[in-house]
């Protein structure tokens, strides 16, 4: 392998141009550029060399797929290889050599693909530690997260303006936030969030405010961080006012960089094709589902995390108000579990302090028709007692 090869494709060759064509999402497109030019970087080619390898001596470039799948299957997933086989055909489709390879004979050697993932939901307690540790930037990405089970794709793009408090029933207290994930995009839906995350991103808000941004509803929810030290040279220091976007895939570095700093970043095995025990934005969709769950239907858990269904059509509002009585599961802060577990016993008791009230108005009805009833027949006895004698 050539040591000089780059490790990113050459966006001004034709062949990796027609490669980008194609893609409905800048995610996709990311992720199989990413395959394709680690799998050139590993043969020392670059793009064009292996598309004339696949005109010129397909066998041989078929050759170079088959030891690539068997060498990495006992380093890798089988999800990671197959990335890597799907770019690669994708690559020699976009640009008319796809017919060169046999892709069934590739795929008798592939190794098979979990259906379902082995990780697991991030724990309660897990996610307290993070929270103890976290900026508070992260805790916002963290309560949001697992509070609305969004994918982290849902924060590009995401505004000030696509988050709306949701007031209690009464008027007072925030019962929720409603979130629009995906805005503009056929992907688009409405979830909600928790008070306690509605809170924190208040003030995630607040903070940059005061350093000096105006924040409104077009203002992007999660931003770059600033720096404003006096002992940065003008040209060095980032604006506070001026807030950049956070891009998906920053977001997931920053949280992997966070993760391992706090070290909640181990392997499950010492095996390195075995993951992490919880990934470190997908575990809090995991999470949202398994507590959400709970108290609600499974199929209104899916419509809150964006998964379509033709014929299932519920109001925003019916989806409210399961939500709400979700929220208890879905808090992470301890005191407000301790809050919330002392309204519910204070409810409880008021319920049976007014069952006690009522006993009593109960006993106090039935001792005066009582009393009333004593009342009548003693005076029918003295009756009976006068008519007898006579009135002596």
């Amino acid at each position: 392998m050539d040591a000089q090869m780059p490790k990113t494709l050459d966006t001004e060759c034709e062949s990796v141009r027609q490669f980008l064509k194609g893609f409905h999402s800048e995610a996709t497109k990311e992720s199989y550029s990413k395959k394709l030019s680690q799998f050139l970087h590993r043969c020392g080619m670059t793009p064009d060399q292996l598309l004339a390898g696949a005109r010129g001596s397909p066998a041989s470039v078929q050759r170079l797929i088959i030891d690539y799948v068997e060498e990495r299957r006992k380093k890798v997933s089988g999800s990671t290889i197959n990335q890597t086989v799907v770019a690669l055909k994708h690559f020699f489709e976009m640009n008319d050599a796809e017919d060169a390879i046999s892709w069934k004979k590739i795929a008798k050697i592939m190794p098979r693909v979990r259906k379902t993932g082995s990780d697991r939901a991030p724990t309660i307690q897990e996610i307290r530690q993070m929270m103890e540790s976290a900026d508070t930037r992260i805790k916002c990405i963290i309560l949001t997260c697992a509070s609305s089970g969004i994918r982290v794709g849902a924060f590009e793009g995401m505004l000030w303006g696509d988050v709306t408090p949701v007031a209690g029933t009464d008027g007072g207290g925030v019962r929720a936030a409603r979130i629009v994930a995906y805005r503009g995009s056929a992907e688009q839906y409405v979830t909600f969030v928790t008070p306690e995350c509605y809170e924190m991103l208040l003030r995630y808000r607040t903070m940059r405010e005061e350093a000096g941004e105006r924040v409104t509803d077009a203002s992007p929810l999660m931003r770059d961080a600033w720096d404003s030290h006096p002992y940065r040279k003008a040209g060095e220091k980032k604006d506070p006012a001026v807030a950049t976007p956070l891009a998906p895939k920053t977001i997931s570095n920053m949280m992997g960089k966070f993760l391992k700093r706090i070290n909640m970043r181990n392997k499950r095995h010492a095996d390195a094709a075995a993951g992490h025990e919880f990934k470190q934005i997908h575990g809090f969709r995991k999470y949202f589902k398994t507590n959400a769950e709970r108290t609600m239907k499974t199929i209104d858990v899916e419509k809150l995390m964006g998964h379509a269904e033709n014929y299932y059509k519920p109001s925003e509002e019916y989806l409210l108000g399961q939500y709400v009585a979700a929220v208890p599961n879905l808090t992470i802060s301890e005191e407000a579990e301790l809050r919330s577990t002392i309204e519910r016993q204070a409810a409880i008791s008021d319920r049976k302090v007014g069952e006690i009230e009522r006993e009593n108005e109960d006993l106090h009805e039935r001792l005066a028709k009582l009393e009333s009833s004593y009342a009548s027949v003693r005076e029918i006895l003295e009756n009976v007692l006068l008519s007898k004698t006579g009135g002596r």
